[in-house]
């Protein structure tokens, strides 16, 4: 076991482990500058309506590509645009069940539809128009059912733009080296820690480095996937033009960096974003409760959104409330740990903000409040978010999205900014505890952030991996 000895520095649960294996002299001037534009491109995020709307058209004509659905956008109480699935809704399965709430719809154009996932059946109905209908029209029906104490939402996309990433994307990374000669991290007596990352998918080729070589490849059109399990990462898909597409690579950077910090534990990867990073809310719930069926013990979402009137996404609550139902049912818990989010305030973003979940906020890299992670009471906790280095994909960045397009190679790793990257550092850290200390995860991470630094809006502050 390699823990922060009596004395060591409190934030820093794991002292000087991962901080050794990168010496600052190694951080040239030039990483330095990519890493300000990336950090700089967060701010622009926030506050240029232009490059808003160049996010919000890079994820939703992809979408669409891929899914045959219209994506839209309405004002959330936040100030931001909310991005929608354009002609539908959700409501719960009670509010379907009353009679005078199923008129209502019914006269109001809407009827039932496929929901896609049958974990989630009893607990949600998806409703779709039978007309024309503008997304004003149903975000008024929706208003309707609310104000009569109805639970019921248009379908959100998540994630939002701000959340998945910078529009320039990372910059050119040093190698760790073969995973074989990778400190083990995490070693312990028990079985590993089972950590599922649900997200872009995985890179379908395995890496010459060994690094996320026991992640599974399930191909994207092997029939016996039925669409539903392919966790590939599909990395030029719109337009199939050669270059990197939008969000490639976020998942097998996500999952590189639980790697990274438990190296001893078993990731498995879920592909429920895709066409540039986006998925509705309802892909990413019905992805989290077949990963706990799996047998995820721990699960990283680096990924989340605002919601129309800042209330819970009531798909992510019922896939929530089902794996409540699992834990009880296998007599093991679940440890959800989620990314807080882009936004540089204080608006909850779900996921994160749940109660049952682990909101993560990103610091700098001497453990500061970053102005662009969103923070506020609901974020639990915080690690450094700029700069960090994990594995990624090969191939060459678009000018569509930087001014600087890399190209990676072969068993390429880089560095990258934002809230994506400081939640799977959380959720590695409660895996390595987990298996060196023989603990549940809950227990675990209460024990990792009991020492943290406590920043008004951030949580407990932790060092965890290091960053530019």
């Amino acid at each position: 076991m390699s823990t922060t000895d009596e004395g060591g520095r409190p934030e820093a649960p794991f002292g000087d482990d991962y901080r050794a294996l990168r010496p600052d002299d190694r951080v040239g001037e030039r990483l330095r500058h990519s890493v300000r534009r990336q950090v700089d491109e967060l701010r622009n995020n926030l506050t240029d309506p232009a490059v808003q709307r160049q996010l919000v058209r890079a994820v939703s004509s992809r979408y669409q590509e891929r899914r045959s659905r219209t994506l839209t956008t309405l004002r959330g109480r936040g100030g931001r645009d909310v991005l929608l699935v354009g002609g539908e809704i959700l409501v719960t399965d009670r509010t379907w069940a009353d009679r005078g709430a199923r008129q209502y719809l019914q006269r109001r154009g809407l009827t039932e539809a496929p929901l896609g996932c049958d974990d989630l059946e009893h607990r949600l109905t998806r409703l779709v128009t039978t007309s024309d209908q503008d997304v004003q029209t149903l975000d008024d029906t929706v208003g309707e059912l609310r104000a009569r104490g109805f639970a019921a939402s248009l379908t959100h996309v998540t994630p939002m733009s701000p959340v998945i990433k910078n529009l320039g994307g990372p910059a050119l990374g040093e190698s760790l080296g073969p995973f074989a000669d990778y400190p083990r991290f995490g070693d312990g007596d028990g079985d590993p820690v089972r950590v599922a990352v649900i997200d872009t998918g995985i890179d379908g080729h395995e890496r010459g480095d060994g690094w996320l070589g026991s992640v599974a490849r399930v191909p994207v059109d092997d029939p016996s996937t039925h669409g539903n399990d392919a966790n590939v990462d599909l990395l030029d898909i719109q337009p199939r033009d050669g270059l990197l597409d939008f969000a490639a690579g976020h998942g097998t950077f996500v999952a590189g960096v639980v790697a990274q910090v438990a190296p001893t534990a078993d990731v498995a990867v879920y592909r429920a974003l895709r066409g540039g990073g986006a998925g509705s809310e309802l892909e990413v719930a019905c992805a989290l409760v077949r990963a706990v069926k799996n047998g995820a013990q721990i699960v990283n979402l680096s990924l989340g959104g605002q919601t129309r009137f800042d209330q819970p996404s009531l798909a992510l609550e019922a896939a929530l409330d089902e794996i409540g139902v699992l834990e009880k049912q296998g007599g093991e818990e679940v440890l959800v740990v989620a990314a807080a989010g882009n936004y540089g305030d204080s608006v909850p973003t779900w996921p994160a903000a749940f109660r049952r979940v682990v909101a993560v906020g990103a610091l700098t890299a001497d453990l500061r409040p970053t102005t662009w992670s969103s923070r506020g009471f609901w974020v639990d906790c915080s690690t450094v978010g700029e700069g960090v280095l994990s594995t990624f994909v090969e191939g060459t960045e678009s000018y569509e999205f930087t001014a600087e397009p890399d190209t990676f190679g072969p068993d390429a790793f880089a560095h990258w900014s934002g809230t994506s990257f400081a939640a799977p550092q959380v959720a590695g850290a409660v895996a390595r505890l987990a298996r060196e200390r023989s603990l549940p995860p809950r227990q675990a991470y209460a024990q990792l952030v009991a020492g943290g630094r406590q920043v008004p809006g951030f949580g407990r502050a932790l060092e965890i991996l290091p960053g530019v």
